[in-house]
C-alpha cells in the first residue's frame, strides 16, 4: 500500500516538474523574441546644423515710378538650421548673407547689400533611408545696401540719397524649396520687398543656390 502511494506521488511530481519545464521554455523563448526586436537598431539620419551656400539671382530693381533695371547677383551666406520639435523634420532657418550686384546696361552700378533672413522650413523624406529630402521653406528679411554707385566714365556717384534716392533698408519675403542630397542641398528661391511706394530701389530677386551642410 505504501509502496503504491509513493509511485503514485513520484508520478505526479514527474508530470509537475515536466509541465514546468514546458512553460519555461515557452516563457524562455518568448523573451528571447522580445529582446531580439528590441535590440534592432532603428535607422539614423545626421540632420547638419549649419551651412555655408552660394547664389546666382538674377534680379530686377524698381528705381521710380516705372523704370526697373536688370542686375545680376552672386551671394554667399550661412545658415543655421535649428529643429523645432524633436524627432520632428520642422526648422527654423537663421543666418546672414552677402550680395554683390552689377548692371551694365543703364547706370552701370555696382551694389554690395547684406542681409539676415529668417525661413521657416519644413523637411521631407521620400525614402526610408532619409539621405534625401525636399524641403520647402518662406520667411522674410531684412536688407541693408552697404554700397551703392553708378559709374560713368570715370565719375562715380552714390545712388544712396539725392539725386537717386535710394534707401539703405528694407524688408522683404521670400520662399523656395531646397533638394537634400545627404550634406549638400540645391534650391531655387524668389524675394520679392514688401511694398512700400515711398522706398526705392522695390527688389524682385529670383535665385539659384547650392550648399553644403557641417
Amino acid at each position: 500500500m505504501i509502496t503504491t502511494r509513493i509511485r503514485m506521488a513520484l508520478f505526479v511530481m514527474l508530470l509537475g516538474l515536466n509541465a514546468y519545464a514546458q512553460y519555461d521554455d515557452t516563457y524562455d523563448v518568448e523573451e528571447w523574441t522580445l529582446d531580439e526586436e528590441e535590440a534592432t537598431p532603428k535607422p539614423q539620419h545626421k540632420e547638419y546644423k549649419n551651412a555655408f551656400y552660394l547664389q546666382y539671382s538674377p534680379s530686377r530693381y524698381k528705381v521710380d515710378a516705372g523704370d526697373r533695371i536688370r542686375f545680376n547677383e552672386m551671394l554667399v551666406g550661412y545658415s543655421r538650421f535649428i529643429e523645432v520639435v524633436e524627432d520632428t523634420p520642422y526648422f527654423v532657418e537663421v543666418g546672414a548673407n552677402m550680395k554683390f550686384s552689377w548692371e551694365t546696361s543703364d547706370l552701370k552700378a555696382r551694389v554690395l547689400t547684406f542681409r539676415i533672413p529668417v525661413n521657416v522650413m519644413y523637411k521631407w523624406y521620400p525614402w526610408k533611408e532619409k539621405d534625401y529630402a525636399i524641403a520647402p521653406y518662406a520667411g522674410a528679411s531684412i536688407r541693408a545696401i552697404a554700397m551703392a554707385r553708378e559709374h560713368t566714365g570715370a565719375k562715380s556717384t552714390s545712388l544712396i540719397g539725392s539725386p537717386y534716392d535710394w534707401h539703405h533698408f528694407q524688408v522683404a519675403w521670400q520662399t523656395g524649396v531646397r533638394f537634400f542630397f545627404n550634406r549638400f542641398f540645391l534650391g531655387i528661391s524668389y524675394s520679392r520687398d514688401f511694398r512700400d511706394s515711398s522706398k526705392y530701389p522695390g527688389v524682385r530677386e529670383c535665385g539659384v543656390h547650392f550648399g553644403v551642410g557641417f
